[in-house]
C-alpha cells in the first residue's frame, strides 16, 4: 500500500482539526451564554478573552501563504490548544510574503517541517507533565533558522527545539 502524500495527510488532519474546533467553539458559546443568562457578564468576558488567545495564534500562522508550512504549524497549535496549553506566536512579516516563499521554498522542506511540528507536539506534551504553569512560545523567522519552539514553566525555560533549513 502506498504512503499517502504529505498534502493528503495534512488535508485529513485539517479536516479533523476543523471538526474538533467546531465542537469546541459551540461548547464555548454555550458557556458564554450560560454566564450571561446568570448575569455574570464579567466571567463571560473573561472566558471569551481567554479563548481569543488561541485564535490570534492561529490567525498569525494562517497568514503564511505557503500551505504546507501553515497547515503543519496550525496542527501544532491546535494540538497544544486541545491540551489547554497556552501559547504565543511570533511570526516575521517577511514570512507572510508570497515572494519570500517563491524564492525560499524547496519541495523537501515540507516533510522536514511536518516532521518537526509532529515531534514538537509529542515532546512538548510529554515534557509538560508535572509542570506547574506550562506555556509555549513559537517564533517563526527567516534569520537563524525557520523556527524555535520554547516550553516554559512559570516564565522559566524548560526546553527549546529549533529548526534550521
Amino acid at each position: 500500500m502506498n504512503k499517502p502524500s504529505l498534502e493528503r495527510t495534512l488535508l485529513a488532519e485539517q479536516l479533523y482539526h476543523y471538526r474538533l474546533q467546531r465542537h469546541d467553539f459551540l461548547n464555548q458559546w454555550q458557556v458564554v451564554m450560560g454566564y450571561l443568562q446568570l448575569g455574570k457578564e464579567e466571567q463571560a468576558l473573561s472566558y471569551m478573552k481567554k479563548g481569543f488567545t488561541r485564535f490570534k495564534a492561529e490567525q498569525k500562522i494562517g497568514q503564511i501563504p505557503q500551505e504546507i508550512v501553515a497547515a503543519s504549524f496550525l496542527g501544532l497549535i491546535i494540538g497544544l490548544g486541545q491540551e489547554g496549553i497556552p501559547l504565543e506566536v511570533q511570526c516575521a512579516d517577511s514570512l507572510r510574503s508570497v515572494e519570500y516563499w517563491q524564492e525560499f521554498w524547496q519541495e523537501e522542506y515540507g516533510e522536514v517541517i511536518y516532521g518537526y511540528t509532529r515531534e514538537c507536539l509529542g515532546e512538548t506534551l510529554e515534557k509538560c507533565k508535572g509542570l506547574e504553569v506550562p506555556s509555549v512560545e513559537i517564533t517563526l523567522n527567516n534569520d537563524n533558522g525557520l523556527c524555535s519552539i520554547t516550553l516554559l514553566d512559570e516564565e522559566k525555560v524548560v526546553w527549546v527545539k529549533k529548526l534550521e533549513l
